[in-house]
């Protein structure tokens, strides 16, 4: 099997490659070259998908499998999927949930349907009305609808991932930030409570499904209903060994204090009762299977431990500072 990733370097494409070369397959990938080195073994291809000439470097190439996992634009979409249609197999462009405007302040997202996108649009297009969360579910529907119409329903897959996880995730770090305060130990904050519901996709199990060549739109988020909050903690603390005590505390109370949801608190939205609260079975029919959440939580700890210098939390998920976990808990215990 022959598979391209537009992408290929950072988090999700690096999954992709992973599981591509672990099926056997022979790997090329296009990207800038600015983000990370090529895993080992691939062939890469270094250019702008939104430059023509770059581009070009892929043209009357064949391919088994295309997976796109940087596509934010719909023009940019649009004119690879074109380009590649005529010679490749089959294309899996990795959407986002945020396609759905309800999402995830409404109780059923679904109800609603998709943002109304245009699969020529480029950044200047995004209707001025819209948030920034909304342009970016706007931008995606236009990219879904682009893929679709170069390669065909029947030779596309449109995934709509949810919160991705997994090891290498440096760019946003939600799941490391947790796993990280976790091992510190002692009085650990945690939002809500333990029965919380969490649904958390590994960025390999995406990958491994993006390869399949399952054609249709799948909300591919984790699964539904399997896990918790309380086990997302049992499971960072039993991966790191740490003697982390945890401390649940109230959304309303948390809101009251100016906590900033999903930013300052990793992955937790008050108010918001969809949040993880995704329609999988078509992906599952399709053949979307997921790994123990544990299994995820010890693999990404062992990579943080890796990182040159140690892994360190980044200005899109800060997280709680400590000073500021200990004034909380204070408070909520007083």
């Amino acid at each position: 099997m022959d598979v391209l990733v537009l992408g290929g370097t950072v988090f999700l494409g690096r999954a992709v490659v992973s599981e591509a070369q672990a099926l056997g397959a022979d790997v090329t990938i296009f990207n800038r070259g600015t983000s990370a080195p090529p895993p080992p073994g691939v062939a890469q291809v270094i250019g702008d998908r939104t430059v023509a000439a770059d581009l070009e470097q892929l043209a009357g190439r064949k391919f088994d499998v295309v997976v796109d996992t940087c596509g934010y634009v719909p023009a940019d979409v649009a004119r690879s999927a074109a380009l590649l249609a005529p010679t490749c197999g089959h294309y899996a462009f990795v959407s986002s949930i945020n396609v759905f405007p309800g999402w995830p302040e409404a109780d059923d997202y679904h109800e609603g349907g998709v943002h109304q996108g245009d699969p020529g649009a480029t950044r200047g297009d995004v209707p001025a009305e819209l948030s920034a969360s909304e342009s970016y579910g706007w931008l995606k529907a236009g990219c879904e609808l682009a893929a679709v119409r170069a390669f065909g329903a029947d030779r596309t897959s449109v995934l709509r991932g949810g919160c991705i996880v997994g090891p290498h995730d440096s760019a946003v770090g939600r799941l490391p930030w947790w796993i990280a305060r976790v091992a510190r130990g002692g009085e650990v904050l945690v939002p809500g409570a333990p029965n919380d519901p969490m649904s958390l996709i590994d960025a390999r199990d995406l990958a491994a499904f993006a390869l399949s060549g399952a054609a249709g739109a799948f909300e591919a988020a984790g699964p539904p209903s399997r896990d918790t909050r309380g086990d997302l903690m049992a499971a960072c603390r039993a991966a790191t060994g740490s003697d982390a005590q945890f401390t649940y505390v109230g959304d309303e109370w948390l809101v009251a204090q100016g906590v900033e949801a999903w930013t300052e608190v990793p992955l937790w939205v008050p108010e918001a009762p969809s949040v993880f609260a995704h329609d999988t079975a078509e992906a599952e029919a399709g053949g979307l299977t997921w790994r123990p959440l544990r299994d995820t939580v010890a693999d990404t700890w062992a990579w943080q431990q890796s990182v040159p210098g140690g892994w360190q939390r980044n200005e899109r998920t800060p997280g709680l500072a400590p000073d500021r976990e200990a004034q909380l808990l204070a408070a909520w215990h007083s």
